[in-house]
């Protein structure tokens, strides 16, 4: 199966996940992946998630790191993942999620959301959305997942999310992975990357 291309749901829940996932994301154009999360402990389960599921996390160039680095504070970490730190506003989410979809060097983003007061869920849905549509408008196709943790408003900001074409899971880190996975599994097999 494996040589074939077939790409293997280990669980029914997975089957049904890459079915309603796939469909809706970009082919990547290539293998580097950027992780901006909120929270460093998301960032070690998302970086986790990439290597059970076959995805190269991009090594940052000096000036890409410095770009990521105007945007955070000095106790978050730039590199890859890029932790901005769950005590920064929206705008800081907005900034880094816009300099990954604009620089080609990054083919695929994930994002890590952990709720928080000053940026609640449906913030962090709603400024992600318009970035990437933004994006789009400007021609910029690449595949976004969004991991987002915290209470059941998680659920409603990642149904909005997965509604505009960026594909969220509530309440875990693995599966958008293992969906972004899926995709690259597939666009592997069908000779894209």
């Amino acid at each position: 199966m494996k040589a074939s291309g077939v790409i293997r749901a280990y669980t029914l829940n997975d089957l049904l996940q890459f079915a309603r996932g796939l469909p809706i994301l970009p082919t990547p154009k290539g293998e580097n992946i950027v992780i901006i999360t909120g929270a460093g402990g998301s960032g070690v389960l998302l970086s986790d998630a990439c290597v059970d599921n076959g995805l190269s996390l991009m090594k940052f160039p000096q000036d890409l790191d410095e770009a990521f680095k105007k945007f955070i504070p000095p106790f978050g970490a730039s590199g890859n993942p890029v932790d901005i730190t769950g005590g920064e506003p929206p705008t800081t989410y907005e900034k880094t999620i816009k300099l990954g979809l604009e620089d080609d060097r990054i083919h695929a983003l994930i994002l890590g959301y952990w709720h928080t007061i000053i940026t609640p869920p449906m913030v962090f849905a709603e400024l992600c959305a318009r970035v990437v549509q933004e994006a789009r408008d400007k021609g910029i196709h690449k595949p976004v997942v969004a991991s987002l943790v915290g209470d059941v408003e998680v659920e409603e900001a990642s149904e909005y999310l997965y509604e505009r074409g960026i594909v969220a899971c509530p309440y875990t880190a693995e599966l958008p992975v293992a969906i972004l996975g899926a995709k690259y599994q597939w666009a592997r097999g069908a000779g894209l990357l």
